[in-house]
């Protein structure tokens, strides 16, 4: 399967998720390029920018499981 770069932001509202959110991606963690995390206090949120090189059947894949849990967020774009 072809494989895409992707980036991908993910909000997070529920901070008792994280753990699941890192396991995740840990999962996926040889399709990520980068990984870059933002504490945005002002509004009390965490948001996390992953890049990813890999299938869009992946990257989909991890998008339709991130947004299974509750409080967080994902989309991703394809270049």
């Amino acid at each position: 399967m072809t494989k895409q770069i992707a980036t991908l932001g993910i909000l997070i509202e529920n901070f008792d998720k994280i753990p699941e959110v890192n396991a995740l991606l840990h999962h996926f963690s040889d399709c990520i390029i980068s990984r870059l995390g933002l504490p945005y206090e002002k509004r009390g949120i965490r948001l996390i920018h992953i890049v990813l090189d890999a299938s869009s059947d992946d990257v989909e894949q991890l998008v339709e499981n991130l947004n299974t849990i509750s409080g967080i967020t994902a989309q991703a774009m394809f270049f």
